[in-house]
This record gives structure tokens, C-alpha cells and sequence, in this order.
């Protein structure tokens, strides 16, 4: 089953879009895509002079990070891993200041 999704800057779905594109970017619209196709990239951001952005994203079955449930758990364990080794790092720095003198 085919499956596209065009979406618009907030995140809804457009039922339809037209491109008009020159040559040269109907070119590399295609070798983008080649290369996102054999996972050379991970997705493609097509931008033309004007700033106008086509981003091209390979469906995955995987489920993004607010459905899987990591993001609020993933943030608190770097925050406090970084709190662990600064903690570790300054009882280390006072050992060796209280060895020395």
C-alpha cells in the first residue's frame, strides 16, 4: 500500500501539492532521493533560492520518541549521569590537593 504524507509547518496533513521545479532541481530532487533511498542519508532537505524547503523522510515503522516514551526519562538520565562524573571529578581533584599537602 502506498502511504505519503505531505504535511505544512505545523504538522497537518496537505492532501495535495504541485512542484514546479527547473531542471536542475528536478536533477536534484532525484539523486537526494537516490542517495535517502540507499541509505546513504537518513532524509533530504531540498531548498531553492527563494528558501522554499522539500524534506524527504523514509517511512519507518518505528514509533517516534513521544510514543516510545523516551524523551522523559532520556533527559533526566544524561542531566544526572553529568551530575555523577562533575561530582566524581571534583572528590577526585580534592583527594589529590589533600595528598600534596
Amino acid at each position: 500500500m502506498l502511504c505519503m504524507e505531505i504535511r505544512d509547518t505545523r504538522g497537518r496533513q496537505i492532501p495535495e501539492a504541485v512542484l514546479r521545479m527547473s531542471k536542475e532541481e528536478v536533477t536534484n530532487l532525484l539523486v537526494e532521493a537516490s542517495q535517502v533511498d540507499d541509505g546513504t542519508k537518513e532524509h533530504a532537505l531540498i531548498r531553492d533560492e527563494s528558501g522554499t524547503t522539500l524534506a524527504i523522510y523514509v517511512e519507518t515503522r518505528e514509533a517516534p520518541p513521544l510514543d516510545r516514551h523516551t524523551d522523559w526519562w532520556a533527559g533526566p538520565l544524561i542531566l544526572f549521569l553529568i551530575l555523577l562524573v562533575l561530582m566524581g571529578a571534583f572528590t577526585l581533584a580534592r583527594g589529590i590537593v589533600s595528598l600534596l599537602f
